[in-house]
């Protein structure tokens, strides 16, 4: 009965169906804090890092959430698959093109014998954006340089990566066609090698995201090695440089 002697019908609330109308009637707010936010970002990265250098044979070990794992691989897969396809498609465009041009054969590297890393670039700052700690980083910096074995026959590898975590052996053909390989922490990477020009391209996919390798020799005969990876968010690389060691 309100002053006026006019009874009134109680206020009906419905439910609050609209998010901005629970929020306000909860005095909730999803915004997350910026050391949420900072937590949320090292999860998503820390991840994706450890498949790309343990096959370095660095040891950052980050275990993910199984479910994003699981979410990551199925993504990634089809990615590689697609990628293949893609690859196949344009490799048989190049050889029907080759076909026409008769007496011009590319010449491809000789990654052949032993070689010895001779420096390291932009590792630090690689672990740094994927959220791994310093600790580990600084591990990582003072972990033994590796040295690399090729045996090659034009497109067919054999690689053997000698590290602190043991050797790392692979062999594949750089045809696009895509095949499997273990890295440093037993996990089963899918990956496809290919030539872009004169560079040795290897694109993996892992349970913790996509990477992309290239492996050059450069005109005074050094081995020029970069990663980088392919997820979303991530713009930097690093690599190594080798040098061929004498017979």
């Amino acid at each position: 009965l309100s002053s006026t002697g006019v009874v009134r019908e109680p206020l009906q609330l419905g439910p609050l169906n609209d998010r901005a109308d629970r929020e306000r009637a909860e005095g909730c707010n999803d915004t997350p804090s910026p050391t949420a936010f900072g937590n949320q970002q090292r999860e998503k990265y820390v991840s994706k890092v450890v498949s790309s250098v343990s096959l370095q044979g660095l040891e950052v070990d980050e275990a993910p959430d199984t479910r994003q794992r699981l979410s990551l691989k199925a993504g990634t897969t089809s990615s590689l698959n697609s990628r293949a396809s893609k690859r196949s498609k344009k490799s048989l465009a190049s050889r029907i093109s080759g076909f026409f041009q008769k007496g011009k054969k590319t010449v491809v590297p000789d990654f052949n014998g032993q070689w010895i890393c001779v420096s390291t670039w932009g590792l630090d700052e690689f672990l740094k954006e994927m959220g791994i700690s310093y600790v580990k980083r600084l591990a990582a910096s003072k972990a033994p340089w590796p040295s690399w074995e090729f045996q090659q026959d034009e497109d067919k590898f054999y690689f053997c990566n000698h590290t602190m975590m043991g050797p790392i052996k692979e062999e594949f053909v750089a045809n696009g066609a895509p095949y499997n390989t273990v890295d440093g922490h037993k996990q089963t990477l899918e990956c496809m090698a290919f030539w872009d020009k004169n560079t040795l391209v290897i694109e993996r996919c892992g349970p913790q995201g996509r990477f992309r390798e290239e492996r050059s020799i450069d005109d005074q005969g050094i081995l020029v090695f970069k990663l980088t990876g392919l997820e979303e968010g991530q713009n930097t690389s690093w690599g190594r440089t080798f040098k061929r060691k004498s017979p």
